[in-house]
């Protein structure tokens, strides 16, 4: 969003409960009434979730494939010369911190390289934008 022109547009807050993890973003009416915001929302709408009904078996369901997913990714990295790469968590994250605790250089020109070839792997879990912004540092 904040790519897109939505520069004001807020953290995700997230909240642990029993049984799972809640994550809302709180939009100020200033801000979802600009048209900055519009045009913004409008770009990133393919990537953006949507509300979640809470239903534990499709939340469950997704979290499971997004861990999949992030598991293919890694595993190709690893197949392409980044053997120290981590794998994601049982519930599918996978932070810098996690990257560059494993020994991971981020910015060595085979890191880009590797994450490019790999990036189909994840199946849209890993993005184009988000190795860029990772090898990168751009925000």
């Amino acid at each position: 969003m904040r790519n897109h022109g939505a520069s004001n547009f807020p953290e995700p807050q997230v909240s642990n409960r029993p049984g799972g993890q809640s994550i809302s973003i709180r939009v100020p009416s200033s801000l979802g009434d600009s048209p900055a915001f519009r045009v913004a929302q409008k770009a990133c709408s393919g990537i953006l979730p949507g509300p979640q009904n809470g239903n534990p078996v499709q939340i469950a369901q997704q979290q499971h494939q997004r861990e999949q997913d992030l598991l293919a990714f890694t595993t190709c990295l690893r197949s392409h010369g980044l053997p120290d790469f981590p794998d994601p968590t049982s519930q599918g994250q996978l932070t810098l911190d996690m990257i560059t605790s494993a020994g991971v250089d981020l910015h060595a020109p085979q890191t880009l390289t590797a994450a490019k070839a790999c990036i189909g792997a994840s199946h849209g879990a890993v993005t184009p934008a988000a190795v860029e912004q990772a090898v990168n540092g751009s925000p």
